[in-house]
């Protein structure tokens, strides 16, 4: 560990950008098919285990965390009872063992 990142320790603040760190992903990323075929993931299940009519509309915002696999936190618009709303969406992946989790889904409150 070099000077800087001891003097860091010490204090009890992380370097930015550690592992496990949320962070926004890459500008773009909402249109990647991919992370887009993993909110519409999110989006099914819920409607699954809730039984509620939600159909994915467009992914908005992207942000992922390093864990044990990626923890993927998604900003996604549905349309419920013909009306559009914002929710928040968590997915934890673990491509090599072919594992997708949805971890939550929740509406995003009102600013």
């Amino acid at each position: 560990m070099g000077a800087g990142m001891a003097g860091q320790a010490q204090e009890g603040r992380r370097p930015v950008g550690m592992v496990g760190d949320v962070r926004d992903a890459p500008a773009g990323q909402e249109n990647d098919l991919d992370t887009i075929e993993l909110a519409r993931f999110a989006v099914a299940e819920h409607s699954r285990k809730t039984n509620a009519a939600v159909e994915f509309e467009r992914l908005v915002k992207v942000r992922r965390q390093v864990v044990a696999g990626t923890m993927h936190y998604f900003t996604v618009e549905v349309k419920e009872g013909g009306a559009k709303k914002l929710y928040e969406a968590k997915v934890w992946e673990k491509p090599w063992e072919n594992f997708k989790q949805l971890q939550g889904f929740e509406p995003v409150a009102a600013a």
